[in-house]
C-alpha cells in the first residue's frame, strides 16, 4: 500500500481552497456551528455537530491522513494532524 505524505502547508492551503468552494452549500444545509473536516488530497469532507464526531468519521475513511478542520459558519485555519507509527 502506498502512503501519501502531505505537508501541513499543503493541507491548510488546499483545505482552505476546498472550504471556500463548498461553503455556500454547507451554509444552506448545516448549522453554522457544525464542524467540517476536509481531507485535502481527495477533497472529501465530513460534517458533524462536534469536532470529535466529525474527526471520528473522517478517521474511519482515512485512518492515516491529516485533515483540515473548520466550522461551517467560519474558518479559523485549524489543522488537525495525527502521527501514526507503522508496526
Amino acid at each position: 500500500m502506498s502512503t501519501i505524505n502531505l505537508t501541513q502547508e499543503f493541507i491548510v492551503e488546499k483545505g482552505r481552497e476546498i472550504y471556500y468552494k463548498i461553503k455556500p452549500s454547507l451554509k444552506k444545509k448545516y448549522d453554522p456551528s457544525d464542524y467540517v473536516i476536509i481531507e485535502a488530497n481527495s477533497g472529501k469532507y465530513f460534517v458533524r455537530k462536534t469536532s470529535v464526531e466529525a474527526m471520528d468519521i473522517a478517521k474511519k475513511h482515512f485512518p492515516k491522513r491529516q485533515f483540515f478542520m473548520a466550522r461551517v459558519g467560519r474558518i479559523s485555519d485549524l489543522f488537525y494532524g495525527f502521527i501514526l507509527r507503522q508496526r
